[in-house]
C-alpha cells in the first residue's frame, strides 16, 4: 500500500514538472534605444532581472531597438512585450492590438511625477540665437521625424511661434542615440537641436558635456530639474503583443504593480493617450491620418477593374472632348474663309453689276454722242473741202481743221471709255484687237486724255521713249496702266515725272519715277 502511494506522488511530481515546463518561456522585451544600444541594457537590465525573478519559470531579455526596429520587431512577431513612449505606443497599436499593462511612474525629490517626456531646443550659449525666429535660415538637428521628444513636440513648439519648420529653416535628421545630436550641437555642426527632455541634464551628470554651455529657446516652467521648451506628456508605457497569452500578460501586470520597494523602476495603470493622440493629429502623424491614404490605397486595388474602367471612360470623354473642339475650331475657320470668299463674291458681283449698268449708260451716251459729232466731222470736212477749193489761203480753214480735230478727239474719247468700261467688265481681248502700239504716243495720248495741263498745272513730265519704240497688246490696257500711275503720281504731290522705256533681253521696260516722296515705311511693312 505504501508503495503504491509513493509511485501515484511520483507520478504527480512529474506532470506537475510537465506542467510548470509547459509554462516556462523566454520572452524579448523590446525598448526605445533612445541613448544608444549600451545605455539601454545597462538602465534597463535591473527590470528584466526583477521580472525574471518574480516569475519562476520565465527569462526575460532586453532588446534595443530604434524607432523603424520597434516596428519591424513588433510586425514579424520578435519580441511579446515593448517599452516605448505614449506617441510610438499609438503608432504602434494601429499595426498590431498592444495591450497596455502600465505606465512608468517616475520620482522627482520623492514625489511621483507623472508626465516626464518633452522637448528641449537647445542652441549654443555662445551662438547669439536667443529666440525661435533666430533659427530662420539656420540648421536644425533633430533625432527622426517620428520620434516624440526628439521632433514632433519641438516641430509643435516651434510652429505654435509662428515658424513653419519645412521652410524656414533646413532641418537635419541624426537618428539614435540622441547623444550624437548635442555632440554635434556642441562642434557647431548644427545651430540648434530638438532633444528629449533631461537628455542635457544626465549628460552633464555623466561628465560628457557642460551644460552650461547650452541654452533653451521657449523655455518654459516645469517641475523637473530640466530644461524644456515644450509641455510634458505622460512616461513611457509597458505593453504587451496579441502572442502573449491572457494568463502570462496579467502575471507581469502583478510583478510590475508589485515590485519591491528597492526596484529601479516602478509602475502604475497605464495612463490616457488622448493628450497625446490630440498632438499626434496636430502635427498630422496620427496613424489615423496616414492610414486615409492607405484606405483609399486598398479600395483603389480592391476595385481596380471599376477605376481602371473610370479613367479609361474619362479619357474617353477628354480626347472626345479634345476632338469636338479641334473640330469646332477647324470648322469655325473654314467659315470665317467661306464668310470671306462670300463677301468677296458679293462685293465682286456689285460692281460687276454697277459696271454692267456703267457699260450700258455709256454705250448709250456713246451712241447718241457720236451721231452729233460725226455730223460735225462730216460738216467740218464739208466746209474744208469747199473753202480749199475756193482759196487755199481761206483764214476759217484753220479753225475748220480744229473742229475737225477736237470732233475727232471726241469721238476717240468715247472709244476709249467704252473699251475701259468693256475691260473691267471682262476678257480686253475681246473688246479690243491687239495692234502695235506707240509708246510714246500713248503716253502723249493719256497726257492729253487726263487733262493734265489744266488738272495739275504744276507736274511736268519728262520722256526718254523712243518714237520708234512699240510694244503689241490691246491700246487700252496701256493706257489704263499709264493713266494709273500718272494719276497716283499727281494725286501723291509730284512736281516731276519721269517716264523711261527701253528694250531689254526680256522685252520692254517702262519706268515712270516722281518726286512725290514715296510710300511710307509703316506702310510697307504692312
Amino acid at each position: 500500500m505504501r508503495g503504491k502511494t509513493v509511485r501515484r506522488l511520483a507520478v504527480l511530481a512529474a506532470v506537475g514538472l510537465l506542467c510548470h515546463g509547459a509554462w516556462a518561456g523566454t520572452w524579448n522585451i523590446g525598448i526605445l534605444a533612445m541613448r544608444g544600444e549600451a545605455s539601454t541594457r545597462s538602465h534597463w537590465q535591473p527590470l528584466a532581472k526583477t521580472l525574471s525573478q518574480q516569475l519562476p519559470g520565465e527569462t526575460f531579455h532586453i532588446q534595443p531597438l530604434d524607432l523603424h526596429q520597434m516596428q519591424e520587431a513588433v510586425n514579424q512577431g520578435t519580441v511579446q512585450f515593448v517599452i516605448t513612449n505614449p506617441a510610438q505606443f499609438v503608432q504602434l497599436n494601429s499595426h498590431a492590438p498592444l495591450r497596455w499593462l502600465a505606465s512608468l511612474r517616475s520620482t522627482r525629490d520623492g514625489k511621483a511625477v507623472s508626465n516626464v517626456i518633452g522637448s528641449v531646443i537647445l542652441t549654443r550659449r555662445d551662438s547669439g540665437i536667443t529666440t525661435a525666429h533666430d533659427l530662420i535660415g539656420k540648421t536644425v538637428g533633430a533625432i527622426d521625424a517620428q520620434a516624440f521628444g526628439g521632433y514632433l513636440l519641438g516641430y509643435k513648439a516651434l510652429s505654435d511661434a509662428g515658424l513653419r519648420p519645412e521652410r524656414d529653416f533646413h532641418l537635419r535628421f541624426t537618428g539614435f542615440p540622441g547623444d550624437a545630436l548635442v555632440y554635434m550641437l556642441r562642434e557647431k555642426a548644427v545651430q540648434a537641436a530638438i532633444v528629449p527632455v533631461c537628455l542635457l541634464e544626465n549628460m552633464d551628470q555623466e561628465g560628457l558635456i557642460n551644460k552650461k554651455d547650452f541654452i533653451a529657446l521657449l523655455s518654459r516652467p516645469t517641475p523637473l530639474p530640466c530644461l524644456t521648451s515644450t509641455p510634458l506628456y505622460p512616461d513611457w508605457s509597458f505593453a504587451a503583443l496579441p502572442a502573449v497569452s491572457d494568463a502570462l500578460a496579467d502575471r507581469v501586470t502583478r510583478a510590475l504593480f508589485n515590485a519591491p520597494a528597492a526596484a529601479s523602476f516602478h509602475w502604475g495603470a497605464p495612463a490616457s493617450t488622448s493628450q497625446v493622440e490630440a498632438l499626434l493629429r496636430d502635427v498630422r502623424q496620427h496613424p489615423q491620418q496616414r492610414r486615409l491614404w492607405l484606405d483609399v490605397k486598398s479600395w483603389l486595388i480592391q476595385h481596380q477593374l471599376m477605376v481602371g474602367g473610370v479613367i479609361l471612360a474619362f479619357l474617353l470623354l477628354t480626347l472626345n472632348y479634345i476632338w469636338v473642339m479641334l473640330l469646332v475650331r477647324r470648322r469655325g475657320k473654314q467659315l470665317e474663309r467661306n464668310s470671306v470668299v462670300l463677301h468677296q463674291h458679293e462685293r465682286a458681283l456689285e460692281t460687276a453689276r454697277q459696271m454692267s449698268v456703267l457699260g450700258e449708260m455709256t454705250s448709250g451716251f456713246a451712241h447718241e454722242l457720236n451721231q452729233p459729232l460725226s455730223a460735225i466731222r462730216h460738216y467740218a470736212q464739208g466746209c474744208l473741202i469747199r473753202l480749199r477749193a475756193a482759196d487755199e489761203q481761206h483764214p476759217l480753214l484753220p479753225a475748220l481743221e480744229q473742229i475737225d480735230q477736237q470732233a475727232q478727239r471726241g469721238a476717240d474719247t468715247l472709244r476709249n471709255l467704252r473699251h475701259w468700261v468693256s475691260q473691267a467688265q471682262g476678257n480686253p481681248v475681246l473688246t479690243e484687237a491687239w495692234k502695235a502700239i506707240a509708246i510714246r504716243e500713248a503716253i502723249d495720248h493719256v497726257w492729253q486724255l487726263l487733262r493734265m495741263a489744266q488738272q495739275f498745272p504744276t507736274v511736268t513730265l519728262h520722256t526718254e521713249v523712243s518714237a520708234a519704240l512699240r510694244v503689241t497688246l490691246p491700246s487700252v490696257l496701256l493706257e489704263q496702266v499709264l493713266a494709273n500711275i500718272i494719276l497716283n503720281a499727281a494725286q501723291a504731290g509730284a512736281t516731276h515725272l519721269w517716264i523711261v522705256a527701253e528694250r531689254t533681253e526680256n522685252g520692254i521696260s517702262i519706268v515712270l519715277q516722281d518726286n512725290a516722296g514715296g510710300i511710307d515705311e509703316a506702310l510697307l511693312r504692312q
